[in-house]
Formats: structure tokens, C-alpha cells, sequence
């Protein structure tokens, strides 16, 4: 099978779909819609780009006759407001639209233009891929998506990567409470959240060090915040981290915290749970999909910075729980989140496509 990977640039999650499609034994070619990419992206060996974007605008006749000219016989993409959509105006089918999470939880919320274009792109999707049940139902009782058609599976941790090392065995109770956060310095990510309860946990005399990854609009302003708080000391920002680097930070770290307003299933959370990293994130429906309170994790109110403080007040007093929760937080992640198992879905999720389109034409 000919199979089109579509998407608006090539990122880290690009790349581990190419990869696993690469290994699927379908011929794959993949199709980005802006010139956005992350540094040090490689095209996985196998996979065929067949379109360079530029800065003019990439038209609905672009698109079909690329489709047209490759013999493409399936078409993946995403996010579903805008390259689904794309594809869905060509006119092609069989196409399975994937929610990225915050396409239907959060833009689609906040413009209609965005809620009407996931709409046209639903109307013309043969199969829908979302990574969580928060989101299926978005699209079956907002859009009137037919459940029949909807794929859940979470995009997944390399577990051969993200794993536990021992880097906190034997740590003294008496050591600073080692944070962690890797969330993109955005609105949608609560990181103003973050902050605030951070300066309230030093406030009342929580013993921390903080090291903040990633970069975003906010993170000039947010970071001056800190700064000129009284935990300044305690926090250190290192910027964007390489996939390859990632797992020592969070094997480093006790905490994994994310304020999250949004999210669909997590890959940052998922991989912390991975590496055993005990996670303290917001009580949103995806998050819950994973984090049992007080079992797996613990969750505060959605932007609710002064119960972020007190769950860390509360995390530094019993410090003895710690390890059971990674141990279970680790298992639950290697249950659910594993990649390897979860591509196998993805596949299946190509062949109903393919049915639904033989059968029923659509």
C-alpha cells in the first residue's frame, strides 16, 4: 500500500510515526505543508518526500494532483483544522484524519473559523485517530463523528529509551526536592501556572530545585518572574532538549510537573512515568486517563497555582511514598504507553480505512 503521511512540518513526533510507517513494509512518502522543523530532523531511511513547501500557500490543486501523481492509496494527517482539512478539500479518499489534542480541546474552543474547518475535514474523514478518549468524544458529541470510526491509541514511549536508571536510589530525604518541567512556554500549557506555584511553594519553605526545559513565548517574562522572586536560586532553565538527553533529566528529577490546560495524551508525561518520575499535573480529563491521585501521580485543580503549592508542601512531607508511586507510575506506562504495541493499532486503524472505503465509498 501506498500510504501519504501528511503533516505542517517535521518534528519529533513526525519522525517517530515516518519511523514506524518506514517499518511497516508499505511504501511510505510523506507530505509537509510548512518548512517548520526541529533541528537535527532526519527523514527516516525509506520515506519519500514528494513536496517542498515554500512560502506562497499550498493549494486543494497542489495537494490532488501530487495525490494523483504519486498513486497515493491512503492518506494520513494532521492536525485535523488545518492539513486534514487540506487533504479533505482534494476531494481524496480513503483519509484518516488525527487529532494532535489541541486542534479539538483547545483551538477549536477559542475560534470559529478553526471549529468550522475541523468540521469540513471531519465530514470527508474515512477513519479518525486521536491519542485519547477525551478527544474521541470531543469528536463524536461536538462533531457528530460516527464512534465506529474512531481509533484511540496514545502515540507512545520508546521504552527502550525512556527507563529508570537508579539515579535517585539512596537519596537523602534531607536533599532538596528534585522538580522537572519540559512543557512549551505557552498559554495552553498553564506555564504561568507553573511558575506562580513554584514562588508559593518557596514561599512557605519548600526545599526545591527546579529545572525548567523548552522554549516559547512566554519564557522571557515568566523567567524574569523568577528571577526577581525568592527562588530565584532554586530554578534552572535549560532550553529546548534533544530526545537523546531527555531521559536523564527525567530520571534526575523526583518530580515531573505539568500545569497543563490541555493536552491530549501527554508524550512528556508519558515518557516522565516511564523513567519513573513521580508526576504532579493538572486534574484535566487526558491527564486523569493516566494519573490515579495519591496512586500513580497526584493532580491539582486546573490553574490553580495554590493547590500546585500545597501538593508540593504535602509531596515534601511524605517523601517515604515516593518510590512506590514511581514504581507505579512506571507500570502504568509500560502497560499503556508502550510504542511498539501501540503502532500495531495505528496499522489496523489504515486497513479499516481501506475497508470502509471498498465497502462503503468513504
Amino acid at each position: 500500500m501506498r500510504i501519504l503521511y501528511a503533516s505542517r512540518g517535521f518534528g519529533v513526533h513526525d519522525q517517530r510515526f515516518l519511523m514506524a510507517l518506514a517499518a511497516s513494509g508499505h511504501e511510505i512518502f510523506f507530505l509537509p505543508l510548512t518548512s517548520a522543523s526541529h533541528p537535527g530532523m532526519v527523514l527516516p531511511e525509506g520515506v519519500r518526500q514528494i513536496f517542498i513547501p515554500t512560502e506562497k500557500e499550498t493549494t486543494t490543486h497542489t495537494i490532488g494532483s501530487l495525490l494523483e501523481r504519486w498513486k497515493i492509496d491512503l492518506v494520513h494527517a494532521g492536525p485535523v483544522n488545518d492539513v486534514a482539512r487540506a487533504i479533505a478539500l482534494s476531494g481524496f479518499k480513503p483519509l484518516v484524519s488525527m487529532s494532535w489534542g489541541f486542534d479539538l480541546l483547545w483551538d477549536a474552543n477559542r475560534e470559529l473559523m478553526v471549529w468550522t474547518a475541523i468540521k469540513e475535514a471531519l465530514d470527508h474523514t474515512t477513519v479518525f485517530f486521536c491519542d485519547a478518549h477525551s478527544v474521541e468524544t470531543k469528536a463524536i458529541t461536538d462533531y457528530g463523528f460516527d464512534p465506529t470510526r474512531t481509533v484511540v491509541f496514545p502515540w507512545g514511549v520508546d521504552h527502550d529509551l525512556f527507563f529508570p536508571t537508579g539515579a535517585r536510589a539512596g537519596r537523602s530525604a534531607n536533599e532538596p526536592l528534585r522538580l522537572f518541567s519540559n512543557r512549551a512556554w505557552e498559554d495552553q500549557y498553564g506555564v504561568d501556572v507553573l511558575v506562580d506555584g513554584l514562588i508559593r511553594a518557596g514561599k512557605t519553605g519548600v526545599v526545591f530545585k527546579a529545572v525548567l526545559a523548552g522554549e516559547g513565548s512566554l519564557r522571557p517574562v515568566l523567567q524574569d518572574k523568577i528571577k526577581n522572586s525568592c527562588i530565584a536560586r532554586q530554578v534552572q532553565f535549560v532550553g529546548r532538549i534533544s530526545q537523546t538527553d531527555l531521559p536523564r533529566y527525567y530520571n534526575e528529577a523526583d518530580v515531573f510537573i505539568s500545569a497543563s490546560h490541555v493536552d491530549g495524551s501527554s508524550l512528556s508525561l508519558m515518557e516522565a512515568m516511564a523513567c519513573g518520575t513521580v508526576p504532579l499535573v493538572s486534574n484535566i480529563p487526558s491527564n486523569k486517563e493516566w494519573v490515579e491521585d495519591g496512586v500513580s501521580g497526584y493532580l491539582f485543580d486546573d490553574g490553580d497555582d495554590v493547590q500546585l503549592a500545597a501538593r508540593l508542601l504535602a509531596l515534601d512531607k511524605v517523601r517515604q511514598k515516593l518510590p512506590v508511586l514511581s514504581r507505579n507510575a512506571q507500570a502504568v506506562s509500560e502497560e499503556r504507553a508502550d510504542w511498539t504495541k501501540n503502532q500495531k493499532t495505528m496499522l489496523a486503524g489504515y486497513d479499516l480505512a481501506i475497508k470502509l472505503h471498498n465497502e462503503r465509498g468513504l
